[in-house]
This record gives C-alpha cells, sequence and structure tokens, in this order.
C-alpha cells in the first residue's frame, strides 16, 4: 500500500513538473499570438471606420479610454465586468480540461431563473435581505445541473460538448421567455416581466451602479486562481487538459471529472445571472444573458486562462461594452462594432495557435536545425 502511494506521489511529481514545463514553454508564444490577435483585430476595426468615414482615434478614444474617465462610468463598466469575469472564470475551469464550455448563455439565463424563483416568491419576501444568499445557492446550483447536463452526455454517451452546450443555450432562452410571458410574469404589469425581487445587492459607492456583485466576481477570480494552482484538484484539471493519456496513467476518471468540472464552471456562470437579477435590472427580463455568454469565452481565452490574464481581458471586454454606447452616440457607428472586434480577436487567436503549434512550426523547426547542421 505505502509503495502504490509513493510511486503515485513520484507520478504526479513528474506530470506536475512537465506540466509547468510545457506550460513555460507556450506561454511566451501564446501571449505573442494574443498581444498581436488584438491589435489586428482593431486594425481591421481602424479600416472599417476609415470606410464608414469616421476617425479611428475619436471611435477608440470613446471605446477603450472613455469608460475609464470618471466615477460614474467606471461604475457602469464593472456592471458590464462582473457577469463577463464570472463567466470567463466558469469556462476557465473547463477550457483547462479541454472541454469547451460555450453554454455560457444559457447558465446565465437558469442563474437568473433560480434568483427570480426565490426573490419573488413568499419566502424570499419573509427573508428579506436574507433571500440574497439563497438565492445565489439556488442560482449555481440551476447553473451547475444546466452545464452538467453536458457533461454526462459527454462522459457517457461521447457527444461533442461544443453541440450540446450551444443547443442548451437554445432551450434556456426559451424556458426564460416562457417563465417572464407566464409563470412568473409581474401581474400588475404591462409587459413581459417578472416582479422586482424582495431585496437588491448593495451599492458600493453613492452616485454609482457599481454593487457587492464585483466583489462576489473578485472572490471567483481568487477561488479560481487557488484551486487551479494550489489544490490537487486543479492539478487533476491541468493533467486532463494537457493529456489525457497522462491522466489515465495518473488514475484519474474523465468519466467522473468531466461531470464534475462542468458543473462546476455552471456553478460561476449560474451566479453571474443571480447577480445581474439582483444586482443590476432587479427582476426577470427577456435577454437579460446578452452576449455575456460569448464574452466570457473570449476573456477567458484572450487571459490564456490564467487567473490574471483572465482579469485583464475581462476589464479590456467590458470597457469594449461600456464605452460602445458612447462612441455610438458621439460618432454613430453602431455599438455592434464591438461584436466585430471580440470576433476578429477570437479568429486570430485560433489562426495564430494552429500556426504556431500546429504542423507547420515543426516544419519549420525542422528547416531550421537542418540549415544549423549544413552550417
Amino acid at each position: 500500500m505505502e509503495m502504490q502511494t509513493e510511486e503515485r506521489l513520484q507520478t504526479e511529481s513528474s506530470l506536475a513538473a512537465r506540466l509547468r514545463k510545457l506550460h513555460e514553454e507556450r506561454f511566451g508564444t501564446k501571449l505573442i499570438v494574443i498581444v498581436l490577435s488584438v491589435l489586428m483585430a482593431l486594425l481591421i476595426g481602424a479600416i472599417f471606420l476609415l470606410i464608414l468615414g469616421v476617425d479611428p482615434f475619436t471611435a477608440y478614444f470613446y471605446l477603450l479610454v472613455r469608460p475609464f474617465r470618471s466615477f460614474s462610468s467606471i461604475g457602469e463598466l464593472s456592471i458590464r465586468l462582473t457577469p463577463i469575469l464570472l463567466t470567463a472564470v466558469g469556462v476557465s475551469f473547463s477550457f483547462s480540461a479541454k472541454l469547451s464550455n460555450l453554454g455560457g448563455e444559457g447558465q446565465i439565463c437558469l442563474g437568473a431563473i433560480g434568483m427570480t424563483l426565490i426573490g419573488t416568491s413568499a419566502l424570499g419576501e419573509s427573508l428579506g435581505v436574507l433571500s440574497l444568499p439563497l438565492g445565489m445557492v439556488t442560482a449555481a446550483l440551476f447553473g451547475a445541473l444546466w452545464a452538467g447536463i453536458a457533461g454526462f452526455v459527454k462522459s457517457f454517451f461521447k457527444a461533442s460538448e461544443i453541440i450540446t452546450t450551444l443547443m442548451l443555450n437554445y432551450i434556456a432562452i426559451q424556458l426564460m421567455s416562457w417563465c417572464v410571458y407566464y409563470p412568473l410574469r409581474d401581474p400588475e404589469g404591462n409587459i413581459p416581466q417578472s416582479a422586482k425581487i424582495a431585496a437588491e445587492l448593495p451599492k458600493l459607492f453613492e452616485g454609482s451602479r457599481m454593487n457587492l456583485g464585483i466583489i462576489i466576481a473578485i472572490a471567483a477570480l481568487i477561488i479560481y486562481a487557488v484551486v487551479m494552482y494550489r489544490t490537487r484538484f486543479g492539478f487533476k484539471i491541468r493533467v486532463l487538459g494537457g493529456s489525457p493519456e497522462a491522466a489515465r496513467y495518473a488514475g484519474i476518471k474523465r468519466t467522473k471529472y468531466y461531470i464534475i468540472i462542468m458543473c462546476l464552471s455552471g456553478v460561476f456562470t449560474g451566479i453571474a445571472g443571480a447577480i445581474e437579477v439582483a444586482g443590476t435590472q432587479t427582476r426577470l427580463l427577456e435577454g437579460l444573458a446578452g452576449s455575456y455568454g460569448l464574452t466570457g469565452v473570449v476573456a477567458s481565452l484572450l487571459g490564456m486562462l490564467h487567473p490574471v490574464g483572465v482579469a485583464l481581458s475581462s476589464v479590456l471586454l467590458a470597457a469594449l461594452e461600456s464605452g460602445s454606447e458612447a462612441m455610438q452616440v458621439k460618432t454613430g457607428v453602431s455599438s455592434l462594432f464591438v461584436n466585430m472586434l471580440e470576433a476578429l480577436i477570437v479568429l486570430f487567436i485560433l489562426l495564430g495557435m494552429s500556426l504556431m503549434t500546429g504542423p507547420g512550426l515543426g516544419v519549420f523547426k525542422r528547416k531550421i536545425k537542418r540549415t544549423e547542421v549544413k552550417a
């Protein structure tokens, strides 16, 4: 028994060393790809702006600088940052295990429904402020169960989690629409939305819409960092993502961990939905999830799944979301321009990673070696 334990510890320490080496080798490459991807996206965006007859410097000023220029604008940025950061944290768990959770939008919807069920019920009314933590827990469970469906189907039926999470998004959107039109609709209102919830997340500062949600999002990021880099569970996630064969050799059961990781991912995206209800909208509305699901995926990829990178990329994307409205008012450029920039960033990241880590790079390296040998 002691020999087996010793062998397992040696195996894990060896795998950890290999993971660190692999991470160090890839970090520089990834950083170059990501920086170039952002610059290329901004350059192409500038070309489109010139075609539209808009000064790119003016447009990018309102898009990237204006959101940081005043206290109130920083508050607006924070309410966009919160769901983006929480979604990015959630999907980073799954991406670290090479599981593509693209169901952030659906999980946000389920989390929002969970928060609304508690906040508008008789129990929520009686609990008052205490309904907030209960609503958060309910939202986390709803998000975990929704993401867990994709993990279960992946583990036992080998179905692509990309397809299942995307399909679950459509189901969740329709489910939320049904909720605001029928069972959760405010009987006193004329438009499809729920009644106001019993309690709201407190504002952190007067004159700003910044609320407690941003603190919860930062806490989630810290939890992600600790779990991924300071626990055996996080180590196993990284082994799964680094090499399935190494994970099998280390005795890590993929079927079990795929379900757990997807559920964990759904916990954070579900909480994002709860905060959107309790901190920003104060009620359930159609379209509440917006584009936060996709934006969280972009933030995760842009941040290279590293906690600091995820935080910085989330701030950048939140600034784009926040500044797009000012840019539209001042320059006449549609706020949908931001969606194009985000899509270009993802496109260039995927293209760059395939070129830098694919077979082409290996051929290029071999040619260099042959040249050196001949010399």
